[in-house]
């Protein structure tokens, strides 16, 4: 079908109802866990002026799976969470995180995935709890 990229509501609003198969299409080079698929549409209280930015699409994929490994990570930490931290510890290599996520500081590397490599998930935790509430929405998850 056509689609016309001068009008750039009228490619998001196609983008929103083909979300997963153009999430299936971009070739995301890692797995999701837990059985989880791409959502059919990506967040509607995104700002719209961040819905049109260079790698928001991008974004969108990588925090849906960083949540779906953050999940299995929490899930499992008493038993098998080593392997889902190497998944994790993969985004840190990404150019997508290199390019795109704010952490100047480190944090992320340090607080959520160092402190979790030590036993201590809380900083994890409270990153799951306040960046994925669309993904928990999406898996059924919401209280």
């Amino acid at each position: 079908s056509y689609i016309d990229l001068e009008n750039p509501k009228e490619f998001y609003g196609a983008f929103v109802v083909n979300a997963k198969v153009l999430y299936e299409k971009l070739d995301f080079p890692f797995e999701l866990m837990n059985g989880d698929a791409f959502p059919a549409n990506i967040p509607k209280a995104q700002a719209a002026s961040s819905l049109y930015a260079k790698g928001s699409g991008e974004g969108q994929a990588y925090v849906y799976w960083q949540c779906s490994v953050e999940r299995d990570i929490l899930d499992n930490s008493q038993t098998n969470a080593e392997a889902a931290r190497g998944a994790l510890q993969q985004l840190l290599d990404t150019d997508w995180f290199k390019n795109y996520y704010e952490d100047k500081d480190g944090i992320y590397e340090n607080d959520v995935i160092g402190k979790s490599e030590l036993g201590d998930y809380s900083t994890m935790r409270d990153f799951y709890t306040t960046d994925c509430t669309w993904y928990r929405h999406e898996n059924g998850l919401t209280k």
